[in-house]
């Protein structure tokens, strides 16, 4: 009869071969993890995502995707599944987060960007979005799963996606909580839907939106000038500061050439 660490360690081992190169940090977790009975990992990539996901695989694509491990596990007798995505950055991790997080509960702060339901855990931290799911809901699940995201945290070196880029200033933990990022149309459609008409058509940018009071304010960076002249055309803008084609209520305003921000 094997220990539970002794299987640990085999698990481990198992899918440090079958993750390739995407990372050692599920097989380091779980080296570290209690009670691990079995385990069994699929990797996919930008050409397999779709085996996976299929009907969402564009969306992961849109903000910029690496690699995807899925580990299913037996963990005390209870099934758990970890979904391990790296992504090209970490604006990339949070925007995926921010657009799939939904009624989170409160618990531990185990890293900068988390939320936790019954049956779900996912947050992100460095390149990396992390989805936990269990099937039962219950407080034994919950707190494996939190065990388990622990153990993924510490084992990330790469610091949490930090919003300074986009606005001056420390933004709380309110605004944060409801701060969307993205890269294009479809995460504006699963982000905040009602921006679709006016940001939808844009391309080659990363946009954190936050709410402030009543209006919704969105900073854009663009990859390169004529990623944000096109935009400014588009929304018959000239450079500087105005009101126009994006919405007669919004507000423009040029911070530099790459840098816009739109109050809506």
């Amino acid at each position: 009869m094997f220990s539970g660490k002794i299987l640990t360690a085999a698990a481990a081992a198992l899918i440090a071969v079958t993750a390739g190169a995407q990372s050692a940090l599920v097989p380091r977790a779980l080296s570290l993890m209690n009670g691990v009975e079995s385990a069994q990992s699929r990797t996919f990539t930008e050409t397999s995502l779709y085996g996976y996901i299929d009907g969402g695989a564009e969306l992961y694509l849109e903000y910029g995707f690496d690699t995807l491990l899925v580990t299913e596990l037996v963990i005390e007798g209870n099934d758990i599944k970890a979904e391990v995505y790296r992504m090209k950055d970490p604006e990339a991790a949070f925007g995926i987060f921010s657009v799939s997080r939904f009624r989170c509960n409160g618990g531990a702060k185990l890293t900068e960007h988390i939320c936790r339901s019954a049956y779900q855990l996912q947050f992100c931290k460095g390149p990396y979005y992390v989805s936990i799911i269990n099937d039962t809901g219950s407080a034994d699940d919950q707190k494996l799963s939190g065990d388990l995201a622990r153990l993924l945290i510490d084992n990330i070196a790469e610091p949490p996606f930090d919003p300074g880029s986009f606005y001056t200033g420390v933004l709380d933990e309110e605004t944060m909580r409801g701060a969307v990022l993205v890269r294009g149309p479809l995460g504006i459609y699963n982000g905040i839907p009602v921006l679709s008409d006016k940001l939808g058509k844009a391309t080659g940018y990363s946009a954190l939106l936050i709410r402030q009071g009543a209006d919704t304010i969105a900073s854009l960076w663009f990859k390169n000038d004529f990623a944000a002249e096109q935009f400014l055309r588009a929304a018959k803008l000239q450079t500087g500061s105005g009101k126009d084609a994006v919405g007669s209520d919004s507000a423009v305003s040029v911070v530099s050439a790459r840098h816009i921000i739109i109050t809506f």
